[in-house]
């Protein structure tokens, strides 16, 4: 047995703060709440914090404030705290290292963000004294249809066709599907009295279905929560996005239903969470592992100069001149970290950056018996995650755009997750 304490934060800025890469502009206002949802794992091992955020990403030095204060809330280290994004558009994404690029008074933009950091910590040290013993685990999947679809799609010549996630061109909607991981993953614990304490969910798109980048927005995963705590009001839910990085919902939302997608694709999630928890494999809790495996992350060559005059011609759409900058100021040889959470037949799999689907499809075929959720975006450093292949194929945007890796990556990441899966 082990103990779970989790805890919820409103981590919604004030309207007319930043909304994505928006550096300049900001939320014309607030459709509903951002929430960060937190989990702490404790044992006789230790403890482990998870936590899944409603934001588009937290980068280099904004992760690691973030993750520290999460971790000194806990009682923990930071090398046993994973932070998720779950990636919705329509949420902060900070990058103080390449804001300043982009706009030098950047920062001054992001002062809210202090109180984030100390309601966090906060929250998670108060989460400390009300831990509660768990009795079982529980893991169930379904098949979602009508969600996911490939966002890389090659044309009759061979050339990428990217299909966004919300398409308005019917030759690219009337594709096929494309190559997806259709589960939605659900891991459930109950206490002594069999009560559900907490779920956890797990699907690998995009997962922006309605965002227009001027407002704030949970969007259809924060549509999928607040119909799920109706339903069970006493546990805590929390979603992870998973290896989505060339996924969106693109063939199947609407260009312009922004509000009607949200309510479509968001009950689509909180049914398929529902069916996994009503036919949930119960097992009674065991230990709790926590490991994980690293290896030298393979960074592009990039030239400062070229990039910074990128910016200068363009300065409105260089985002990712501005982000590959801001990563090598940073951290210019980074290590790509692994981290999995095991208890019983769970395997919990967070991932840096926003790796390709195929990714998490090698991994779900290492131990294909067994329950396995992925979650990227935890610590978006490592930006796109592309496959070997992709770098010679010719279209779509990223092995070019938001991407500091090498066909590299590839073998290097395959070698570190089959030793961290099948090893013990």
């Amino acid at each position: 047995m082990f103990k779970l304490a989790t805890f919820t934060v409103d981590c919604t800025p004030p309207a007319g703060t930043v909304v994505g890469l928006n550096f300049r502009g900001g939320a014309e206002f607030i459709r509903d709440p951002l929430y960060l949802h937190g989990h702490i794992f404790s044992d006789r091992g230790g403890r482990y914090l998870i936590a899944s955020m409603d934001y588009c990403a937290l980068l280099h030095s904004a992760y690691e404030q973030l993750q520290a204060a999460l971790a000194e809330g806990a009682g923990t280290g930071v090398e046993h705290t994973v932070l998720h994004c779950i990636h919705q558009h329509d949420a902060p994404l900070i990058d103080f290292e390449a804001a300043k690029y982009i706009n030098p008074q950047a920062h001054l933009r992001f002062t809210w963000f202090r109180d984030v950091i100390d309601k966090c910590r906060a929250a998670a040290a108060a989460a400390t004294d009300n831990f509660i013993g768990i009795a079982e685990t529980g893991s169930g999947e379904c098949r979602l249809r009508g969600y996911a679809s490939n966002r890389r799609m090659p044309d009759k010549e061979g050339r990428i066709q990217v299909r966004l996630s919300r398409c308005a061109e019917q030759s690219l909607k009337d594709l096929p599907v494309g190559i997806i991981d259709p589960m939605l993953r659900t891991c459930a614990f109950k206490d002594i009295y069999g009560g559900i304490v907490a779920t956890m969910s797990f699907y690998a798109t995009h997962p922006q279905v309605a965002n227009t980048g001027n407002k704030f927005s949970a969007d259809a995963p924060g549509e999928a929560v607040r119909l799920l705590e109706k339903e069970i009001p006493d546990a805590t839910h929390a979603f992870f996005t998973g290896a989505g990085g060339n996924i969106t919902a693109g063939k199947y939302t609407s260009a312009d239903d922004l509000e009607g997608n949200i309510l479509k694709f968001g009950k689509k999630l909180a049914d398929g969470i529902s069916s996994n928890i009503n036919g949930m494999q119960w097992e009674p809790a065991g230990n709790l592992s926590w490991r994980n495996a690293s290896f030298p992350f393979p960074v592009v060559t990039s030239d400062k100069s070229k990039l910074i005059e990128m910016l200068r011609k363009d300065p409105a759409n260089a985002a990712s001149a501005a982000a590959l900058l801001g990563a090598n100021d940073f951290n210019p040889s980074p290590a790509y970290v692994i981290n999995m959470l095991h208890t019983g037949n769970i395997r919990l799999i967070l991932l840096p950056g926003e790796p390709f689907v195929e990714y998490q499809l090698f991994i779900q075929s290492l131990i294909p018996d067994e329950f396995v959720a992925v979650a990227a975006n935890c610590r978006d450093d490592f930006l796109y995650l592309p496959l070997a292949a992709s770098f010679n194929e010719t279209g779509g945007y990223e092995t070019e755009y938001f991407c500091r890796t090498t066909p590299e990556f590839e073998p290097r990441f395959k070698a570190a997750a089959a030793g961290l899966l099948t090893s013990g």
